[in-house]
């Protein structure tokens, strides 16, 4: 195999030098992925005609498929799913407030602990929101033993939330880490890829990022929000060394979803014409 001759700084500012291999890696054609965008359907964040605010976690598994790579079918996980600024990009589309030209919502970073129930804080004492843990490497500031960064952290999601038009996050440029997943967790969205269907592949999806949707203000009753995601890209691991061996990205399908939601408020009109059904209902049967 091809050795690479690499250099390291110590902290006396002496050079270290010393070999690593060259790895290959899967070409994006033998990489099958598989993203999800998941809605709450249950719990306080959970989409229907009574939620006024909505929970949405991105999952992710990768896995390689036979290939002419001297050793391209090593897979040690999900390093990066997400994409750069101005490139990914995360909308949402309130169609109903689109039509009378007012917000058609906002958009907040979400706490993890509520998926994976991990306890976890940032730098700033803050419980984790936006990225989850293992992939939190490329935030500031970093702490040892977990180099989770900062929530505000522009990679951790760089959000527009517009007085009019459509809210949008980009930038989610969450990573592994040096030391091979920012709080050592290891591999993770490893999957078994038995041909180029991502529904077929076996292993665990893992949650990558989460994010809150808060509707318009404006009292417009039950309506249908439709999400839409362009530009990701997504980098797999593939090699166990602390230098964070990640394969160059890859292009990513679009991907469009939707779900339910009132306005602030339609609650409230919900619970008074149910009260009129029951007064009409009581006074029929008195009658």
């Amino acid at each position: 195999m091809k050795r690479t001759v690499s250099m390291v700084v110590a902290a006396s500012g002496t050079a270290i030098m010393f070999a690593v291999p060259a790895l290959a890696q899967a070409p994006a054609t033998a990489q099958v992925w598989d993203v999800r965008f998941v809605v709450d359907s249950t719990g306080p964040f959970a989409a229907g005609p009574t939620a006024t605010q909505v929970g949405i976690t991105m999952f992710a598994r990768v896995g390689i498929l036979p290939n002419t790579s001297a050793t391209g079918t090593a897979n040690f996980g999900v390093s990066r799913v997400g994409g750069a600024p101005g490139v990914f990009r995360w909308r949402f589309h309130d169609n109903v407030a689109d039509a009378a030209t007012v917000s058609q919502g906002t958009i907040h970073r979400g706490l993890t602990m509520e998926i994976d129930s991990r306890q976890l804080l940032d730098t700033a004492g803050h419980a984790l929101a936006g990225h989850f843990a293992p992939f939190r490497g490329s935030f500031n500031p970093q702490v040892a033993p977990l180099y989770l960064g900062a929530n505000d952290d522009p990679n951790n999601g760089t959000f527009f939330n517009v007085p009019i038009g459509q809210p949008q996050v980009t930038q989610l440029v969450g990573a592994r880490g040096l030391n091979f997943g920012s709080d050592g967790s290891k591999p993770v969205g490893v999957a078994t890829a038995l041909d180029g269907n991502p529904a077929n592949l076996l292993g665990k999806l893992t949650p990558v990022y989460r994010l809150y949707y808060v509707p318009s203000a404006a009292s417009f009753g039950v309506r249908t929000i439709s999400a839409s995601v362009s530009g990701m890209s997504g980098r797999y691991r593939h090699h166990d060394f602390f230098f964070d061996p990640a394969a160059a990205a890859v292009p990513l399908p679009d991907q469009t979803f939707t779900f339910m939601v009132p306005a602030p408020g339609a609650g409230a009109l919900m619970v008074l014409a149910g009260l009129t059904w029951a007064w009409r209902r009581r006074a029929g049967a008195r009658a």
